[in-house]
């Protein structure tokens, strides 16, 4: 990924503008990960697309997720050739529970929705939010086998305040969103953030911002932009993910480090795929299965701290440079 932004000539300035995005925005090092997405979870806020070998085939495939703010939800499901553009199969009739390490432990039994083959949430009237400081262990029954995975639920520093402004980036053509707030003391924390418009996740399957603390262990960030609204400007109308009126807040969450390299290795896939490329190899998750064959997909869990709401009025989009 090229790390400029192309300026047009004065009288190319109406074409399309092409954006060679920098990887990192700053010392906190933040990854823009866009990838498309095939996988469809419609309960959750991450969508994974892996890519697979055609000799990978008929594996068990999950993708699971617990947060401080949500219900754990799980989607268990069988991969499909390459070549097959369809939604993966749900599995029905598994065996699925969540578990944490307190003393005495605590554990829910998922059902699966009606509506949603091989989706499975908590039963209503039951809650079973995530606890920071905790580590949860997912358990699944299905077809003779048993698949687990665990990971810590690291707590996150509140969010102190989120601003939208043009970003220097696209040379003050498209707005961009930035946070405020402290980072956790102590080296190994990982982030990623989920940028709201309308209370609809804007960042959902096409661009995923994570980071690690690495540079900046313990320091106030300021003015860390963690989504741009990059756009043909020649079609801002129908492109333009940020609009006037327009509510945007963001969710700053913890993750771990596993799925930290997780997505890592999701956008060194997604540069790849020309018509001579070597098949990638399956993304390693974070999930075993009693008959040792790989389980694709990632299970997180993650401490959540929701910003404050800013909504798009005529001072912020009077800032955007206009083309002429």
């Amino acid at each position: 990924m090229k790390n400029n932004i192309e300026n047009k000539a004065e009288d190319r300035r109406k074409n399309k503008l092409i954006s060679k995005l920098p990887l990192f925005s700053s010392p906190f090092s933040v990854l823009l990960f866009l990838f498309l997405s095939s996988v469809l979870f419609t309960s959750c806020e991450d969508v994974i697309d892996v890519k697979l070998n055609d000799e990978n085939l008929n594996l068990f495939g999950v993708e699971a997720s617990i947060t401080t703010q949500d219900e754990p939800g799980v989607f268990l499901y069988k991969t499909l050739q390459v070549n097959q553009d369809t939604e993966y199969p749900g599995i029905s009739g598994a065996v699925v529970s969540v578990s944490d390490n307190a003393s005495p432990a605590n554990s829910v039994t998922l059902v699966e929705d009606e509506q949603k083959k091989g989706f499975y949430s908590v039963p209503q009237n039951v809650s079973f939010k995530g606890i920071a400081g905790r580590e949860y262990t997912l358990t699944i029954q299905a077809e003779g086998t048993t698949i687990t995975a665990k990971e810590q639920l690291a707590r996150v520093e509140p969010i102190d305040s989120i601003r939208v402004f043009p970003s220097m980036r696209g040379n003050k053509l498209f707005l961009a969103v930035f946070t405020y707030g402290k980072e956790t003391p102590g080296i190994g924390n990982f982030y990623k953030w989920d940028v709201f418009v309308n209370d609809s996740l804007l960042t959902n399957g096409q661009r995923l911002a994570v980071a690690s603390d690495e540079f900046v262990d313990g320091n106030y960030i300021s003015g860390l932009e963690v989504y741009t609204d990059f756009h043909n400007t020649d079609k801002a109308a129908e492109e333009r993910k940020i609009n006037l009126g327009d509510t945007i807040y963001v969710k700053h969450t913890s993750i771990s480090k596993f799925a930290y390299y997780f997505y890592f290795q999701m956008i060194n896939q997604s540069g790849t795929g020309s018509l001579f490329s070597v098949p990638p190899a399956n993304i390693k998750s974070n999930f075993t299965s009693s008959d040792g064959k790989p389980v694709l997909g990632l299970f997180t869990a993650r401490d959540v701290s929701v910003s404050n709401k800013v909504i798009v009025d005529q001072k912020i989009e009077d800032q955007l440079r206009k083309l002429k």
